[in-house]
């Protein structure tokens, strides 16, 4: 509608949904308050920022001051621990693997300026300064069609991320199951591992529940597991289109769908989706997955292939994002907005072309991202 009415402007429609209260918001409120708790003792202070994040629970748990804190990170997981680091059944929860609460409970102690009332304050003035501005440029029955349609969005837009909240929890209850099955598949020897429950289609487990259940271990998935897990690692390599066959993306049936934008490879300025309002230029972190996760730098540029809820804390360290798939309603568009910081998504190879540590400059208000020269 603004494209239409006021195309000079350059308005963006996540410049209206920022400061919108959401389960990500109120995670990350429940982790600053176990952040203050570590904050206000020295010796934990140093034990949260020196120790690895795969150590820190048996080091709070041996601390003898670690109790208080270690009993707030149990109800924190007990309450947000089901969240998937990606949409891939065989990647684990937040729960199983609590990399990210770590780096950004270290990120929140570090910074003793930290607080995310300053986030909260920072979107809602950016909504109301953009919605003062539409004031003055619309009138009459523009400017109550606009408010209609923002009415809307800013009621309902909060559903997005809780359906995405709410869909987690299916994997803490279906993993679970999966590594039942694959550990008696183990103790039968068709197995070798009981990931390997992951790698096998439906109608091959069920040949391989029969053979458990007659007895026979002369039958082996182990081989094809292990085939398909050194595959999927392969197509890691790979970036897929955002669309199949790559030309349909073209079409104007096709194309408003499209979550990533072709770039130039030769040009040091790419283009993605304008979401969430705001330009900074800062050292890129570069995150692929949860095991990249303690790469996060407080006061740099979240660079992903996409994020999902499990992800969220890492935001509180994050001074703007950049993913390669999404667009204005993905998962980082929403909550980059919720922190108030600028974010370009659908750039397609960011991960590839920008390298860790690089300084990279991010416009999200249009949907730009400048590759500086490594000095």
């Amino acid at each position: 509608f603004l494209q239409e009415t006021l195309p000079d402007h350059n308005f963006i429609s996540g410049q209206f949904l920022t400061g919108i209260e959401s389960k990500a918001m109120q995670a990350n409120a429940d982790l600053f308050e176990i952040a203050k708790l570590v904050r206000a003792d020295e010796e934990l202070t140093y034990t949260v920022l020196v120790v690895p994040s795969p150590f820190l629970f048996r080091a709070l748990y041996e601390h003898e001051k670690g109790a208080e804190v270690l009993s707030a990170l149990k109800d924190y997981l007990g309450k947000y621990g089901h969240q998937g680091y990606s949409m891939d059944f065989i990647e684990p929860t937040q729960i199983e693997d609590p990399s990210a609460l770590f780096a950004s409970l270290k990120g929140m102690v570090r910074d003793p300026n930290y607080h995310p009332d300053n986030q909260t304050k920072k979107t809602k003035a950016i909504r109301e300064q953009k919605l003062s501005e539409i004031s003055e440029l619309l009138t009459g029955l523009q400017y109550w069609q606009f408010r209609f349609r923002w009415w809307l969005a800013f009621k309902y837009n909060y559903i997005r991320e809780e359906v995405a909240f709410r869909f987690g929890y299916t994997w803490s209850i279906l993993r679970p199951m999966a590594f039942e099955l694959g550990n008696r598949l183990v103790e039968a020897r068709i197995f070798h591992q009981s990931d390997d429950v992951f790698f096998l289609t439906g109608d091959e487990l069920q040949v391989a529940l029969q053979a458990y259940g007659n007895g026979d271990t002369n039958i082996d998935f182990a081989a094809l597991a292990a085939g398909r897990r050194e595959l999927r690692e392969a197509r890691k390599r790979h970036h897929p289109p955002g669309t199949l066959p790559p030309e349909v993306s073209e079409l104007d049936a096709v194309s408003f769908k499209e979550t990533q934008i072709k770039n130039d490879a030769d040009s040091h300025t790419m283009r993605g989706f304008p979401v969430s309002s705001g330009a900074v230029t800062a050292k890129a972190s570069v995150v692929l997955g949860p095991s990249d996760f303690d790469n996060m730098v407080p006061g740099s540029i979240l660079v992903s292939p996409l994020t999902t809820p499990a992800w969220t804390q890492l935001f509180a360290n994050a001074v703007g994002l950049v993913t390669d798939v999404g667009s204005i309603l993905a998962h980082g568009s929403i909550v980059a907005r919720e922190y108030g910081i600028p974010a370009v998504l659908g750039v397609g190879n960011g991960t590839q072309r920008i390298k860790h540590g690089q300084t990279i400059s991010i416009d999200g208000d249009a949907g730009t991202i400048v590759i500086h020269e490594e000095e």
